[in-house]
């Protein structure tokens, strides 16, 4: 079999990958022109750059990996290839939770506001047009309640929060780790003026495209924070803007945008109650170990004709 490589991988985990594929063709490149025509007959493949064209051209291929959770910008390539794809479902879980957290505990603890201060050299112990607030007693909502949304809510529980989820369909799960669960659009009805947070965790398909708008965020209660880690387009950010404008939020914590880089007009950029990281949820030290780690745990079990993890359901698109 051939295995083609557009990711970037060290020398010593490309030896890794060699030592696994024992006896199989690896073709490792960057250059596009190389890559799409070995796409044309290879069977495997990890893909990085080109990774939309690759799938398109690889008429022979049997299994692919993308290396990230999110793969809404590739998944009619996805449909329309006949091949098992694979992606980084699960492991971005801690990043993205801790992340979560770091937005919100810097919007109820005024984190923003008190660094403003400290660049200025200023001692000032009032925060204005707002308070400090904790989270014990508190309500989260977790729109998308998969492996990222799980971790958010054992975090949650940590800090004496109550958990409300909303999810697609049921869970195959017995029992997941939240106080209530929701199903479909008719549970995130449910649980908005319910929650004193919301998380955003859901995947970006035709079905959830501006999920949330005017009407899901004027049914929230008046000082609820939205964070959001999972994309942009989840919500209507212009109708998010009149919501931040008007004080019926009282903060969003934002790591994705519709259009990224978010764009130098964009008034998020000046909201003094609006927290903005530039798409990095998912970031750390170990991020591409991890990344690294998953694909030869499926390439190994792709030899041995086991089951591999985090298998893209082409259906749901995610």
């Amino acid at each position: 079999m051939k295995l083609l490589i557009t990711y970037e991988l060290t020398p010593q985990q490309l030896e890794q990958v060699r030592l696994t594929a024992r006896e199989h063709m690896i073709v490792y490149t960057q250059e596009r022109n190389v890559a799409l025509t070995e796409a044309q007959d290879t069977d495997i493949a990890l893909l990085g750059t080109f990774a939309k064209e690759i799938l398109e051209t690889a008429t022979n291929l049997k299994w692919a990996h993308i290396p990230w959770a999110g793969v809404d910008s590739l998944i009619e390539a996805i449909r329309k290839t006949p091949a098992v794809v694979t992606c980084g479902k699960g492991v971005f879980d801690a990043p993205m939770a801790d992340h979560v957290f770091a937005l919100l505990l810097s919007l109820t603890r005024q984190i923003n506001v008190f660094l403003r201060y400290q660049i200025a050299g200023v001692w000032r112990r009032e925060v204005p047009n707002s308070s400090l607030t904790d989270l014990w007693g508190k309500t989260m909502g977790i729109v998308g309640l998969g492996n990222i949304g799980r971790e958010v809510a054992r975090r949650a529980f940590a800090f004496g929060m109550k958990v409300l989820a909303v999810k697609r369909k049921p869970s195959a799960i017995s029992e997941e780790p939240v106080d209530g669960l929701f199903l479909g659009y008719e549970g995130l009805r449910l649980i908005l003026p319910e929650c004193d947070v919301v998380v955003i965790t859901a995947a970006l398909t035709p079905q959830t495209r501006y999920l949330i708008g005017r009407n899901e965020l004027a049914s929230m209660k008046k000082g609820a924070i939205l964070i959001n880690v999972a994309r942009g387009a989840l919500i209507d950010e212009q109708a998010l803007v009149e919501a931040l404008r008007s004080g019926h939020l009282a903060g969003a914590g934002l790591d994705v945008f519709e259009n990224e880089p978010l764009p130098p007009n964009s008034p998020l950029w000046h909201m003094p109650n609006a927290i903005i990281t530039p798409h990095v949820g998912g970031l750390s030290e170990r991020t591409r170990q991890r990344i690294f780690e998953r694909f030869l745990e499926n390439l190994r079990r792709f030899f041995a004709g086991e089951p591999l993890l985090g298998v893209v359901d082409k259906d749901a698109g995610y």
